[in-house]
């Protein structure tokens, strides 16, 4: 399966995965890839960590151009992306491929794989894969991605633009097997 998390930027879904992760998890799921924490500084959004859900090893993945530029990192609009987290994001779902997880969730694809670049070797490599995936997605962004991968067929399973009460239905998902 193919699952898509759609929403704008801070509508929680990251949230939500971390809440589908613990869910599947406790039906005896292994999940692996990575989530992209939110930074914050005096209740500002500052950048992304990316964390590895099989190892829960955190490194900076992006942060505000105007607080940090990393060497060799890529700006994407306001972010600049580090190399580093790259690499390390990039292996991380390498891995959860490997270990053939029962799930492996890539938070998220942007603007950056959307042009080739950034996780999207990693991206490739999970759709291409018999693993279930999940990707999180801004909604802006979900056409482009699909039209990117038109051989597979995609599952919103939480689509955060819509009302509370509809999400709300969409987190009793099944357990992934």
């Amino acid at each position: 399966m193919r699952l898509l998390v759609v929403g704008e930027p801070g509508s929680g879904k990251t949230s939500w995965c971390r809440e589908y992760i613990d869910q599947q998890r406790k039906h005896g799921s292994t999940v692996g890839g990575i989530l992209s924490q939110a930074t914050e500084q005096q209740r500002q959004r500052t950048g992304f960590n990316v964390i590895d859900l099989l190892t829960g090893q955190e490194i900076p993945f992006a942060r505000l151009s105007r607080l940090k530029r990393f060497k060799g990192g890529e700006v994407v609009g306001d972010y600049t992306i580090s190399r580093r987290g790259v690499v390390f994001g990039r292996g991380a779902i390498k891995r959860a491929v490997e270990s053939r997880c029962d799930l492996v969730v890539i938070d998220e694809v942007g603007p950056l794989e959307l042009s080739g670049k950034g996780l999207m070797p990693a991206v490739e490599l999970t759709l291409a894969s018999p693993v279930n995936v999940l990707i999180v997605v801004r909604s802006s962004l979900k056409g482009a991605l699909q039209r990117r991968f038109p051989q597979y067929e995609f599952v919103v399973v939480a689509d955060l633009t819509q009302s509370l009460s509809d999400v709300s239905e969409a987190t009793h998902c099944k357990a992934v097997k």
